[in-house]
């Protein structure tokens, strides 16, 4: 571990991270692979706010050999679409009995509303669909609450103190998933603590993270802890490793090395949100202090979700959020015809997730655009000279303006599907069914005289024209 530098005045306001470093340390040395330790991530506010904790390692926890679920129940709060194209958010309870257990409903309730109160995941919520299980345990509330030495049997093993942190509340991670797998499917899980006190850790690779139902500030740690699980975010507060970065540039794109004027000049990470002033937390820029070390490594405004709990995610964190739920999620979830091949004359569509601000819809013939087809669905019988062959082309993009990333946005946020038309089938001449070809038919020929109508266009050819009049005449009956 390297040394920590801290102001007199920042001692003074949290005598325990010396401890909390020295735990997460000493446990480091007894972990040596993924099988043995897992990171958590202990985010916490400490001087005036600002998140301090970092990721830690600590022992990796997993339901026991032949440990089944209860009959628990599972509601869905929401439901966009199938799981197979949504992320599914799961909460599971801890610490509530059958006598108590109608009072997670509405924390559930508050916790998702709370959530997407914060973009970008106001606007995707149609991306999500929302599950919760009512996990019945033997006791009320969870271990070492409200002190250190506290236990209670309960059905998921939460726990204050994890680690020797107070506020780390951990969780039986096989239990909560198996808890979660319940529910038509689980990406991201929320195991929620009854409880009041403040609590809280991000398990990144497991996708889990924890929070007590009861205190305001500890869904705020699981919002934050979504930056890391889901968008891959680096913390952006500067305390917990040595005082000056002295490593490589950071993978996390919410993180860098490079000075502004460097990273304006080489089109590094958030350059193209260089200056852009976002309400409450002001100027993008390169603002020094990130990723646990106060010099040498920036991030892109004074403040953020990443940085301070009530704050919004900044743009860059945003942006990444987005990419990362759309990597997940496709826009293009099914069109019609089914295949490939359009019917003469039919008329194509497709069915979308659409985010709250909507999708774009541009159509093209033989890569050539449409004018003025904007919509979902397209009817071949208004396209002049449509020919059999053509290639006929859907491309939906989502031009949120919270990415400017284009390569992302090209490789994530653009989908496209092509048909092929299909020869007409010949129709019959008897456009009035009246059991002969005759003058009536002709009249009705005549009136579409120069259009694509394909109930007319006798020869198939895209146009009713003479070739179509020589047809009729030849099934001439009187």
């Amino acid at each position: 571990m390297q040394s920590l530098t801290l102001p007199i005045g920042r001692i003074a306001l949290i005598p325990s991270i010396a401890a909390i470093l020295l735990s997460a340390s000493a446990f480091a040395d007894e972990c040596h692979d993924e099988e043995e330790c897992v990171k958590v991530y202990s985010c916490h506010p400490g001087h005036d706010g600002v998140l301090e904790g970092g990721p830690i390692l600590i022992p990796r926890s997993e339901a026991a050999p032949g440990f089944q679920p209860g009959d628990w129940n599972v509601e869905t709060l929401q439901s966009t679409g199938p799981s197979s194209n949504r992320l599914d958010l799961v909460l599971v309870c801890d610490g509530y009995t059958t006598a108590n257990i109608a009072n997670f409903a509405p924390r559930a309730a508050a916790s998702i509303e709370e959530l997407f109160d914060y973009e970008p995941f106001t606007s995707y919520r149609p991306y999500f669909n929302i599950h919760r299980v009512d996990v019945i345990s033997s006791e009320s509330g969870v271990d070492n609450d409200p002190s250190e030495g506290i236990n209670r049997n309960t059905a998921l093993d939460m726990a204050f103190w994890c680690s020797n942190i107070e506020r780390l509340l951990c969780v039986n991670t096989g239990k909560a998933k198996a808890a979660a797998e319940l529910a038509p499917d689980a990406d991201q899980i929320f195991a929620v603590a009854n409880s009041t006190k403040y609590g809280g850790a991000g398990y990144w690779n497991d996708d889990i993270g924890t929070f007590s139902s009861d205190n305001e500030g500890s869904l705020q740690v699981a919002i934050h802890e979504l930056g890391h699980s889901l968008g891959n975010l680096a913390d952006e507060y500067d305390y917990g490793g040595s005082k000056v970065w002295g490593g490589d540039e950071p993978s996390r794109e919410n993180v860098s090395t490079y000075e502004q004027a460097e990273m304006d000049a080489q089109n590094r990470k958030w350059h193209a949100w260089l200056g852009y002033i976002q309400p409450i937390l002001g100027e993008h820029s390169t603002f020094e202090g990130a990723n646990y070390s106060m010099f040498g490594i920036y991030r892109p405004t004074s403040n953020s979700m990443m940085r301070e709990l009530y704050q919004p995610f900044n743009m860059p964190s945003r942006e990444y959020l987005i990419i990362e739920i759309q990597k997940v999620v496709n826009h293009l979830e099914s069109w019609l015809p089914a295949g490939s091949s359009a019917p003469w004359g039919s008329t194509l569509s497709v069915s979308c997730v659409e985010p709250l601000h909507g999708l774009t819809y541009r159509w093209y013939r033989n890569n050539s655009i449409i004018n003025g087809a904007k919509s979902s669905n397209l009817d071949l019988s208004t396209l002049p000279l449509v020919k059999p062959g053509d290639a006929i082309e859907i491309v939906i993009t989502d031009e949120s303006t919270m990415v400017r990333n284009e390569t992302a946005r090209n490789a994530w946020m653009r989908e496209s599907h092509t048909w092929s038309v299909s020869a007409p089938t010949n129709p019959d001449p008897d456009f009035n069914n009246d059991g002969q070809v005759n003058g009536a038919d002709l009249g009705i020929l005549l009136l579409n005289f120069g259009s694509t109508n394909a109930a007319i266009d006798l020869n198939g050819d895209g146009l009713v024209d003479g070739g179509d009049i020589g047809q009729l005449l030849v099934a001439w009956t009187g």
